[in-house]
């Protein structure tokens, strides 16, 4: 019978190993999780590109829950989802693993939800703030949603600035040292963790959403994702 701990053993080498503990909770919740949650699949044919697909409309189930739901449970409905999304996103990556199955496509569809999900998070909350009945609302009702749409982009720049960097330099150790997570500072762990989708953000979200601080989400991230991105383009800048 296939266990949790074979799967980690097959899954979860040294390296990743290191680089993923930098997420505490991915690497103690959400990994563990998708260990147990991936065994049924084992059992099946499904192919991690289905599970990718269907954690995609997990991500865009979750943003229309998420924006337009009028009330806490819809909106917890919406989280759900996306916490679904997260799952899948394991899920896939540990059958994958487990079965030495690699495809380009594959590779091209995890980023794509990765990527589709961490901007409908940030989207959605900004959303949720605008029809909040609840909450605190700033004078201008539009603002939550357009600091959301520029912390989104704030969190896709960055990104694709370092996969550009790393396509250019593909063999340098430099370039490896972008990805580098395992040997990050106290601070940047704390950036890390709080700006990590698939970690403590959605448990700040989970917070926000029931006590309807949806706008001062939107605020702390905009402030947040702003900032990891100056950060992030000036050390991208400084590695010539």
């Amino acid at each position: 019978m296939i266990t949790p701990k074979e799967i980690e053993k097959r899954t979860m080498t040294p390296e990743k190993r290191r680089e993923a503990r930098s997420s505490y909770f991915a690497f103690y919740i959400g990994r563990p999780l998708s260990y147990v949650l991936t065994i049924p699949f084992l059992y099946t044919n499904i192919s991690p590109n289905t599970v990718t697909v269907l954690s995609i409309f997990c991500s865009l189930a979750g943003f229309a829950f998420l924006s337009w739901g009028q009330t806490i449970p819809q909106r917890l409905a919406g989280l759900l989802f996306f916490f679904l999304w997260n799952m899948g996103d394991g899920i896939d990556g540990n059958i994958a693993r487990y079965k030495n199955v690699k495809s380009a496509n594959g590779d091209l569809l995890d980023t794509l939800g990765g990527y589709l999900a961490m901007v409908l998070m940030i989207l959605a909350m900004g959303n949720a703030a605008y029809f909040d009945q609840d909450g605190w609302r700033p004078a201008d009702p539009a603002m939550p949603v357009m600091l959301s749409a520029l912390s989104a982009a704030a969190t896709v720049i960055p990104r694709l600035l370092m996969h550009r960097k790393l396509s250019l330099n593909p063999g340098k150790a430099e370039a490896a040292a972008l990805k580098d997570k395992g040997s990050y500072g106290f601070a940047k762990i704390v950036a890390l963790n709080l700006c990590d989708p698939a970690g403590f953000q959605e448990v700040v979200m989970l917070v926000c959403i029931v006590l309807s601080l949806n706008t001062q989400f939107t605020v702390l991230y905009f402030v947040l994702n702003v900032c990891m991105m100056l950060y992030s383009i000036r050390k991208l800048l400084e590695r010539e």
